[in-house]
């Protein structure tokens, strides 16, 4: 077994192309639960930190991410990473 270069760093490695993945809500709750009624998985984050760790901690089924304008700047550049998800951010 081969070890990721990137293991233990956070860094994620790229995704294979294939069928369509799974959409996540990240962010304040008051902004994000009613993604859920549209079948995306919701993962609330009212701070920084528990933005970050979200983050860092999404299956790589995840093919986007929708976020909150908080989240998207808790996130910073990490979101436009090769590797990250594609992301799209709330008006």
């Amino acid at each position: 077994m081969s070890l990721d270069a990137t293991q233990g760093t956070g860094a994620r490695t790229p995704r294979a192309a294939g069928p369509a993945g799974t959409v996540v809500a990240l962010g304040e709750q008051a902004l994000v639960e009613g993604f859920g009624l549209a079948g995306a998985v919701v993962r609330v984050a009212e701070t920084a930190v528990e933005v970050e760790e979200a983050w860092i901690t999404l299956p790589r089924s995840v093919a986007v991410v929708v976020l909150t304008p908080r989240a998207a700047a808790a996130l910073g550049a990490r979101r436009d990473a090769p590797v990250a998800p594609m992301s799209v951010v709330l008006p």
